[in-house]
């Protein structure tokens, strides 16, 4: 069976399980090279008066179902590109600095291929703190190249505790399979998991 390039590689991650996806041709060709900037301008690299750091704050660990498609899946073109399934988010866990919890079910990924071939990814979920926080999360960023992601997720909470989410700005990665040596929750063999790390720009 021929299954488009994108169902193949699925939400968040190469290789994920695609039982039952539906055959089709994608509408927009995606694009897989990695994009670079031009070079450098002649002459000595320029002074960076503020640099910016990265510093680490939460793994995230998602786990999604099979794919479900979107709507008749001979004519995927939505206002925004190609979107042709999208992926249920069934639970998961996270933790980080000073954070931990579950991830809540609902919510899922809408990934979309731009008119330009570049592949987004564009989730909307929740996380609930172990004391009963809940943050909205909304991920969402290109797919460089088949197994490299790069994401800029922001976060919606209430209150002071967890303020430091909403007020600064993060970038995030993408890694599938979870790795072993990462604890994860068993959601049956049906759901497949993926690891977000979240670092802050300071």
């Amino acid at each position: 069976m021929t299954i488009s390039r994108r169902n193949a590689l699925g939400l968040i991650g190469a290789g994920l399980p695609l039982a039952g996806a539906a055959t089709r041709a994608l509408a927009v060709t995606p694009n897989t090279r990695e994009p670079a900037a031009p070079p450098m301008p002649a002459g000595p690299a320029p002074k960076i008066y503020d640099q910016v750091g990265l510093e680490w704050v939460m793994n995230i660990l998602p786990f999604c179902t099979e794919p479900e498609a979107m709507g008749d899946l001979a004519d995927q073109t939505s206002a925004d590109g190609d979107r042709d399934v999208l992926w249920p988010i069934v639970g998961g866990t996270f933790y980080g600095r000073g954070i931990k919890g579950t991830v809540v079910p609902g919510g899922g990924d809408f990934p979309v291929t731009r008119p330009d071939g570049v592949q987004i990814i564009d989730a909307l979920y929740r996380l609930r703190t172990d004391d009963g926080v809940q943050i909205i999360i909304h991920n969402k960023g290109p797919r460089y190249t088949d197994e490299k992601f790069r994401l800029l997720p922001s976060f919606n909470v209430p209150g002071k505790k967890y303020a430091w989410l909403r007020e600064s700005v993060f970038v995030a990665t993408l890694t599938y399979p979870i790795p072993p040596e990462i604890p994860a929750p068993d959601f049956g063999p049906k759901a497949n998991g993926r690891l977000i790390q979240v670092f802050r720009l300071t």
